[in-house]
């Protein structure tokens, strides 16, 4: 009976603190309102801009709707019609894949290696490389697809014609599969080396000289130095790039549809255009649906490379080695 009437008491004096709790925070709210009211125009754009349009997305995937007709809600409907009817999914999934293999490790190696070599004392012109090296960053995306479908053009590109310089056919660079996937891969390390050579720049120069020295002094070659000192040091900006361009290319839209639409047979189709694809055909529950699962694949990716990532090749690694 003594422990029947103690758990009410309990109950009782939790839901007093509770309603204390909430008091004071009222208080405090009301103590510092005119701060609140400053900062309210962040929140209220972000909640028109940010919030909303997310909530009429999720409510748009699980319906059926073209303008000028009421919404349908039609449940999961539009995610299994995706998942096990669409094949363009497959193939955009697989494509978007392949690239992130080929393109990903490519992409930021290179930029490694000139972000190496643009830090190197001795190096003669060094702020003129670097500037260089940075203006595809500046440069507009749509521009850039332009100028290399000219280029690449098989009858009037000038890639073509240098080749036939030198005795070699014109390549169909922009209408077969493997010639296709190579020009999308040179647009896209054209266009991401300015970004992907600064930010590591960034990090080699935040790298303290003093243990390059000490290494020199105990006989370390460049290598060593590279692989015990550099690579150990920028794993965290390493890290955050891999993820970044991971997230880059799964929402690759613009120079590919520029440059290929595609093709040839869908075999540059990538997710985003997809989703595109279906937006234009006046399929919006679907296209919200493929929306939200590119969110879900890039999620489950960025999460495997931070797991088996996080810990890769650590300073404390090395020492223990």
């Amino acid at each position: 009976m003594a422990q029947a009437t103690h758990i009410p008491a309990q109950q009782a004096k939790a839901e007093s603190r509770r309603r204390s709790n909430v008091r004071s925070t009222l208080r405090d709210m009301w103590k510092h309102r005119t701060d609140y009211l400053f900062i309210s125009p962040f929140y209220i754009l972000f909640a028109i801009f940010g919030v909303y349009p997310l909530l009429f997305g999720v409510q748009l995937s699980l319906s059926r709707w073209q303008p000028g007709r009421d919404m349908v809600y039609v449940g999961l409907q539009n995610y299994h019609t995706l998942l096990f009817t669409d094949p363009e999914l497959g193939r955009a999934l697989l494509n978007t894949l392949a690239m992130l293999l080929w393109i990903l490790p490519t992409g930021l190696g290179g930029a490694l290696i000139l972000a190496v070599m643009l830090n190197a004392k001795r190096l003669v012109g060094r702020s003129f490389f670097r500037t260089l090296f940075f203006l595809p960053f500046v440069t507009s995306q749509v521009i850039v697809a332009i100028v290399f479908q000219q280029l690449l053009d098989k009858n009037y590109g000038w890639v073509n014609l240098l080749l036939g310089k030198i005795g070699i056919p014109p390549i169909p660079w922009l209408t077969e599969t493997i010639p296709a996937q190579l020009s999308i891969t040179l647009l896209l390390h054209w266009m991401g080396i300015g970004t992907n050579v600064l930010i590591f720049l960034g990090a080699l120069q935040s790298i303290d000289r003093e243990l390059y020295e000490a290494a020199e002094i105990d006989g370390a070659s460049g290598t060593q130095q590279f692989f015990n000192i550099t690579l150990p040091l920028i794993r965290p900006v390493m890290l955050f790039m891999i993820i970044t361009a991971t997230i880059g290319l799964i929402n690759l839209y613009a120079p590919v549809k520029l440059l290929t639409n595609g093709g040839p047979e869908g075999t540059t189709l990538t997710l985003f255009m997809r989703m595109i694809d279906l937006m234009t055909s006046v399929r919006y529950g679907e296209g919200a649906g493929f929306g939200f699962i590119i969110g879900g694949i890039v999620l489950l990716i960025t999460l495997i490379q931070m797991k088996f990532l996080s810990g890769w090749w650590t300073v404390e690694g090395k020492l223990k080695q």
